[in-house]
């Protein structure tokens, strides 16, 4: 089983491998920081499932540039569109630590985001977990969506 983390908040991103280690210890794992990472990511590679961000950078900081380029608040509705371009069809779980995206009068909470995500990407997106450092609840949450998907996959392994 492969996962893939795209999340560019480094205290996130190790709590979502955490989560990963903890809840599939045999799962192969990759994290990316950035859209343009993830999107190569998943055109070069086969996943199982995918843990995406909502707001990320456009690309990975590199040692002399600092920042990664342009912050997209809709970053992972971005990457959803390239994963429809290129007919990838990993599921997809939003785990985000915003509840409003974008800037009037094109915000979305994300009760919003959620509904137009799954109408637009049906056969992919799984839905939204919103994640809070203090909070454990979006553990049960992700686990909860998780299930959905990823015990078929454990049952075809064996």
């Amino acid at each position: 089983m492969r996962i893939l983390i795209v999340e560019d908040d480094e205290n996130k991103s190790v709590q979502l491998d955490r989560f990963v280690r903890e809840t599939y210890p045999d799962a192969a794992l990759k994290a990316v920081r950035s859209l343009q990472a993830g999107v190569r990511s998943v055109r070069a590679e086969a996943f199982d499932l995918i843990l995406l961000d909502m707001t990320l950078p456009n690309y990975e900081a590199g040692p002399d540039e600092p920042g990664g380029g342009t912050t997209h608040s809709f970053g992972g509705k971005e990457f959803l569109k390239q994963m429809d371009r290129f007919d990838v069809h990993s599921p997809v779980v939003v785990v985000t630590q915003f509840e409003t995206f974008g800037k009037q009068p094109q915000s979305l909470n994300l009760a919003e985001l959620d509904a137009q995500l799954r109408s637009e990407h049906a056969a992919t997106y799984l839905g939204s977990i919103y994640y809070h450092a203090s909070i454990g609840g979006w553990r049960d949450a992700l686990r909860k969506i998780c299930a959905t998907v990823l015990p078929q996959l454990r049952e075809q392994e064996q």
